[in-house]
């Protein structure tokens, strides 16, 4: 099971073909896919005749080089508000290193940083693809200092290794998928997945993924009619959400994309309360 930059790209024009209520949404995530696609095939042909350090103050310079074409995609094709933000930071150059350096280590709410995460996420890819640790990310950082004493023998609430929140779960029967980390979950075969560098990573089947929470009357789950096979997963004790997709329902979910396609689940959730534990590009 390989979420190709190929097939990740056929499944949300699929997708904005056949989901009314996400129709503009999936329609321009498509381009900005084959933007990623475009930024990461020009990363990976660089990194083979210099190989990324893992450290954004050394590496910077090439994702500086893709982000102004980001800027013009969002001006042509995104939405009113993203084209004005888009203008906005166009004319300030000077600053894209730091919009970028911000997301890098955790200091922008993830639903305000949609341009530096998708400037990002092919270089995050990359690092996870060739096992480079992103280590001055403050966000990697304060990740490691989870593993020890009491949290060791407890499953992985944060990316392994990135350090970010994870976006969404799934329920497979595969035993090895694309950027799993070694390990076995605990009470079946649950996966929680990392938006960003979209490495994967077993986590107990009946627990909340932001506080831990093992008691079933607290976890309260929801699905729509026509998406079975993804709900939201709820916690009563701290009051988040994440989306989950079983997969072994339905295999042909691509679910960063079909995780994007569900957002009437989010709204769903948002109407009883419930906050995000990592809101997707869309900012739900």
């Amino acid at each position: 099971m390989k979420y190709t930059w190929e097939r990740r790209i056929e499944r949300a024009e699929q997708l904005a073909r056949s989901v009314a209520h996400a129709r503009q949404i999936l329609a321009f995530y498509a381009e900005v896919l084959k933007w990623q696609r475009e930024t990461f095939t020009h990363l990976a042909g660089a990194s083979q005749n210099q190989p990324f350090t893992g450290s954004f103050e050394v590496d910077h310079s090439i994702l500086l080089d893709h982000f102004g074409s980001l800027l013009d995609l969002a001006k042509r094709q995104g939405s009113e508000a993203l084209a004005a933000q888009a203008e906005e930071l166009a004319a300030e150059s000077k600053s894209w290193k730091d919009w970028l350096a911000a997301s890098w280590h955790g200091e922008r709410a993830p639903e305000e940083s949609f341009f530096a995460r998708v400037c990002l996420q092919p270089y995050l890819e990359l690092l996870a693809n060739t096992n480079t640790l992103p280590f001055d990310s403050n966000l990697t950082a304060f990740a490691a200092t989870q593993i020890g004493g009491l949290v060791e023998a407890q499953p992985h609430r944060l990316c392994p290794f990135c350090g970010r929140k994870p976006q969404l779960a799934l329920l497979s029967n595969e035993t090895h998928m694309p950027g799993m980390v070694e390990g076995s979950a605990e009470g079946g075969r649950r996966f929680l997945m990392c938006g960003d560098c979209l490495t994967l990573w077993p986590y107990q089947r009946i627990a909340c993924v932001n506080c831990r929470e093992a008691d079933p009357y607290k976890l309260p789950y929801y699905s729509a009619q026509d998406t079975p096979n993804i709900r939201v997963e709820c916690c009563d004790a701290c009051q988040h959400y994440i989306k989950s997709i079983d997969l072994t329902k339905d295999s042909r979910p691509v679910p960063p994309v079909d995780e994007l396609a569900a957002i009437p689940l989010d709204l769903w959730a948002y109407e009883q309360g419930y906050t995000k534990i990592r809101p997707n590009l869309a900012g739900m």
